[in-house]
């Protein structure tokens, strides 16, 4: 998927910003890992420093992704997702892509909503800093406040981590053979409170989430993939990922990263996703798979996974001529032969076939 910004309103000039972004960006969850091993001393190093890596870095595409639960003081549920897309500096402008999903399940609802923002690289950041109109991202690792409103709802979070950072492939950084290197990292659980305003009516929520941040000199590929994140009941956290060709959709790769409820990982690249149903959206006539089965034969792990909305669907952005797929799911399933459950996400890319076909992401940033 293709992120195509245009700008004519920058004091002083008129500048042209075309980022190339969501198929370098999510594929990086794509990065073919090693064998199912934990995290030991004999490893490489590890090429991702923290908590400095945290800050912006000056490349092709970064971002920094975030989604989880929240339960209301009525113990009404809601679901989001909430990302800031960096696209590469030219000359003193960054261009950011934040775009923002929220589900209220009682209601039934799925809203979606984005925004842009050309501002500046600040060399000097300890972490994410981003803010237009209303909306805002920002954290240091420790502690990240997520603030955006969609519709008549508003929301206003602070999440802190409470599990060690983990970095995919053992050292943080994943090849994507010709598409290039990128590196990667998560913070599988974070603590979050805050309110929820509805119409005018605030509610405080507490809730859990999940955070990735990603980044890299990577070139767009014309790949789809169908990405998990999941919180078990019994502490461990889990991403899997199967990358397929949208021509055929026959896989390319697969990954999947276990984290302990100690904070210890292991990664595997024998991971099975496959789906028993499929949805066909109302607003775009793209038909996505739903209900799915996750298997990691090596971790003795099988999942079932459910929806909680149905109708998830990113569509009709501005940016992102392809539209997307992107919920929570509950699981249920077994795990080393004991029953587990847990709640999580899912997101679907590629199966639009208004979705561009790959190009180069080098020209991130082209100015007329």
């Amino acid at each position: 998927m293709h992120l195509i910004f245009h700008s004519s309103s920058i004091p002083g000039r008129r500048m042209k910003l075309s980022v190339l972004v969501l198929c370098a960006v999510f594929i990086f969850t794509a990065a073919c890992g090693a064998s199912a091993a934990p995290v030991t001393d004999s490893v490489p190093q590890p090429l991702v420093s923290l908590p400095e890596d945290e800050a912006p870095h000056d490349v092709i595409i970064e971002w920094w992704y975030f989604n989880g639960l929240l339960t209301d003081d009525r113990g009404q549920e809601y679901s989001y997702h909430y990302v800031t897309f960096q696209g590469a500096v030219s000359g003193t402008v960054v261009p950011h892509l934040l775009q923002a999903s929220l589900g209220d399940h009682t209601a039934g609802k799925h809203l979606t909503g984005e925004h842009v923002l050309l501002g500046v690289l600040d060399q000097t950041a300890a972490g994410i800093d981003v803010r237009v109109n209303g909306w805002e991202m920002n954290g240091d690792g420790e502690v990240y406040g997520l603030k955006f409103d969609l519709a008549e709802y508003s929301l206003d979070l602070n999440a802190v981590a409470t599990k060690p950072p983990v970095l995919h492939d053992s050292v943080g950084l994943v090849s994507l053979g010709p598409a290039g290197d990128t590196f990667y990292y998560t913070r599988p659980r974070l603590d979050v409170t805050g309110t929820v305003e509805i119409d005018g009516e605030q509610r405080p929520v507490t809730g859990s989430a999940w955070m990735d941040h990603q980044w890299g000199d990577i070139r767009s590929q014309d790949v789809g993939w169908d990405w998990i994140s999941l919180q078990l009941d019994d502490g461990s956290d889990l991403m899997a990922v199967l990358v397929w060709d949208p021509s055929d959709r026959t896989p390319i790769a697969t990954y999947g990263t276990l984290v302990s409820p100690d904070g210890s990982a292991w990664t595997q690249n024998a991971v099975s996703i496959s789906s028993r149903e499929t949805w066909t959206s109302p607003a775009s006539g793209v038909t996505y798979p739903s209900g799915w089965t996750l298997t990691v034969p090596a971790l003795d792990l099988k999942l079932e996974l459910e929806p909680v909305l149905t109708d998830a669907e990113f569509a009709g952005s501005r940016f992102t001529p392809g539209a997307y797929w992107e919920g929570e799911v509950r699981a249920t399933g077994t795990h080393q032969g004991q029953s587990v459950g847990g709640r999580g996400f899912v997101e679907l890319v590629g199966y639009d076939p208004r979705q561009p076909e790959s190009s180069d992401a080098s020209g991130v940033l082209t100015s007329p």
